[in-house]
Parts: structure tokens; C-alpha cells; sequence
């Protein structure tokens, strides 16, 4: 192309704008000169491509921008042979929240969140602040799954729509479970095979169990709360279970 033609026709600026996993159609591009003035502006097609044409040879900044995504400048030294520019953005949606029991509203710390996308894939994980607090960022999806996990607690999965906005708030539930265990002695010696009732301080039965050779016994998969534990022949002891605990030692 001769300067004579580059005068009466222009240049074309061309590329393709994508994130690590898809075309971006819909960006919005902004290019100046050198002076920072606007010389043009344009969107990209479903496919992510785009073209700016009628330019001057020369020195340009264009600056990409979508909605949940980082933006994005580069400078462009437009000439005959520019070759098309490959624009990849970083995405900044994230989701962020509290993990707690379900019951009593505690934080749950050390719990697992992750993030996964339509097609179940793993997009990011995280782990939870000893307050409950967590964040999942960079996340390149217009919906997702999130997945949380916690020692003593059953695994929940949870459904966002990240169709509006870059910052997601999303609070996620538990139910999480301790375990109570312990020996009955009497007169220094251990009761075995003795029957006994973990029940709610308003007499509903939440587990039994019978003691072993050695007087112990054991309550899996207790809810956090306040309980009453008592034998069919001894009057009941009030024990509290904390959100999270592993283990908490009585004896009759």
C-alpha cells in the first residue's frame, strides 16, 4: 500500500477480545492519539472481533472495557502491516459472604468454598476466615455453583446468578455437627451396658446410645445447642455442644 492510498483509504485496526474462556462480544472500545483526544470507538461482535478503520498511520492507545471484567490499555503503533490484536481480560466478579451454622448463626471458620462452573469445572476455591469469612474471585461465568465444606458438617451446594453486577454477596448455611462422648463411673468402677438418652432441653430425643465394657459412650453427628444426657436410672445432666466442637467429655 502506497502513502497515497493510505491517505485516501485509511488504516483498519482489527482483533479479537476474549477471557481464558471465551470470545467477549460486547466490549466497548475507546482509541485516542497521542494527545489523548478520541479518535474512535467501537464494540466487538459475538465472536469477540472487532475493526476500527479510516485511521492514520501512527501511535494509538486503545482502552478495552466490559462489564465484569478488569479493563484493559494498549498502545498500538498502527502502520500497512499492523497485525490484529488478540486481547484477552481478566474477569472481576467475585463472591464473597459468611459461612455459618445453619441454627445458631455462627461463623464457621476453616470451611471449603468452592467455585464451580457450568460445565463443572473447578473455577476457584477457598477457605474460610476464622469470622466465617470468605472470597471466590476471578470468576469467568454468568452463573455458578458453590460448594461448601467443613469438618463435622454436611457438604451444601448453592446456585448464583452473576448475571448483573461484578461483587456478589452470598452467605452460605451449614449444618454442622459435634460429637459427645464420655464415661459413666459409679463408686470409682465403670457401668457397662447402660442405656442412656441425649434429648433437647424441651424433652425431644436427639440420640442413644448404651455404654461399653469400660463405662464409655459416644454421640455422633450432635447438633450444636444445649442437651440434656441421663440414664433410665440416674437424673439428667444439662451439656451445650459449641458450633464446630469435636468433642466434649461428660461423666454420670
Amino acid at each position: 500500500m502506497t502513502n497515497n492510498q493510505v491517505l485516501a483509504t485509511g488504516l483498519a485496526l482489527t482483533g479479537r477480545v476474549h477471557s481464558s474462556l471465551r470470545p467477549l462480544p460486547g466490549t466497548m472500545l475507546t482509541l485516542t492519539d497521542r494527545a489523548g483526544v478520541q479518535v474512535g470507538r467501537a464494540r466487538t461482535a459475538q465472536d469477540g472481533q472487532f475493526q476500527l478503520t479510516g485511521l492514520a498511520p501512527g501511535r494509538y492507545v486503545v482502552i478495552f472495557s466490559r462489564a465484569g471484567y478488569l479493563p484493559h490499555a494498549a498502545v498500538v503503533m498502527l502502520g500497512a502491516t499492523t497485525a490484529p490484536l488478540d486481547v484477552v481480560l481478566e474477569p472481576a466478579i467475585s463472591v464473597q459472604g459468611i459461612v455459618h451454622d445453619r441454627d445458631s448463626g455462627q461463623p464457621v471458620g476453616a470451611a471449603t468454598v468452592t467455585a464451580v462452573g457450568p460445565d463443572g469445572e473447578v473455577i476457584a476455591s477457598t477457605v474460610s476466615d476464622p469470622d466465617g469469612a470468605y472470597r471466590v474471585a476471578g470468576i469467568d461465568a454468568d452463573a455458578i455453583m458453590l460448594v461448601v465444606a467443613a469438618p463435622g458438617a454436611d457438604p451444601r451446594a448453592t446456585e448464583v446468578d452473576l448475571g448483573r453486577g461484578a461483587d456478589h454477596v452470598v452467605d452460605l448455611a451449614l449444618d454442622t455437627y459435634s460429637t459427645l462422648s464420655g464415661r459413666v463411673i459409679v463408686d470409682g468402677h465403670p457401668v457397662e451396658h447402660l442405656r442412656l438418652a441425649l434429648t433437647t432441653l424441651d424433652g425431644t430425643t436427639a440420640a442413644t446410645t448404651i455404654t461399653d465394657s469400660a463405662g464409655g459412650y459416644r454421640f455422633d453427628r450432635v447438633k450444636a445447642g444445649q442437651y440434656v444426657l441421663a440414664s433410665v436410672t440416674s437424673a439428667g445432666r444439662t451439656v451445650a455442644l459449641a458450633p464446630g466442637a469435636t468433642l466434649a467429655d461428660v461423666s454420670l
